[in-house]
């Protein structure tokens, strides 16, 4: 199902297939592993293959990864960029898309760029 408008991004994931879906479930295993690079590859990889509204949700979802990543790295410039960045580009998204609670995400991004703090998370209980 094509979606234009970011707006319309359903909550579930129930309209993605098989492989997206796989996919973002590895997402999620990575960044709760704590391994952001590898997280940071496959929201890349959903990226390249989306050609929706999708496309610009997994580019945000990469953007926050590049962010806490350059954080880690001591890029606290670049960090903060990125991180205001990502916020403009996941803007338009509702609160909870593909399972994933963005505005959490993007507290806890700005916990890890501006604190230094670690723990980027998906939602409440992950």
């Amino acid at each position: 199902m094509a979606i234009s408008d970011p707006s319309r991004v359903p909550a579930g994931r129930e309209h993605l297939d098989n492989e997206d879906r796989e996919l973002l479930e590895r997402f999620e295993e990575l960044v709760a592993a704590g391994d952001l690079e590898s997280a940071h590859d496959v929201a890349e990889e959903l990226w390249m293959t989306a050609t929706d509204a999708h496309r610009a949700l997994y580019q945000g979802l990469a953007n926050v990864l590049a962010a806490v990543c350059a954080r880690e790295q001591g890029k606290l410039r670049g960090a903060l960029q990125i991180a205001q960045r990502s916020r403009e580009m996941l803007a338009p998204f509702p609160a909870r898309a593909l399972g994933l609670e963005l505005d959490v995400l993007l507290e806890s991004m700005e916990r890890c760029v501006e604190r230094g703090q670690a723990g980027l998370r998906l939602g409440q209980d992950r």
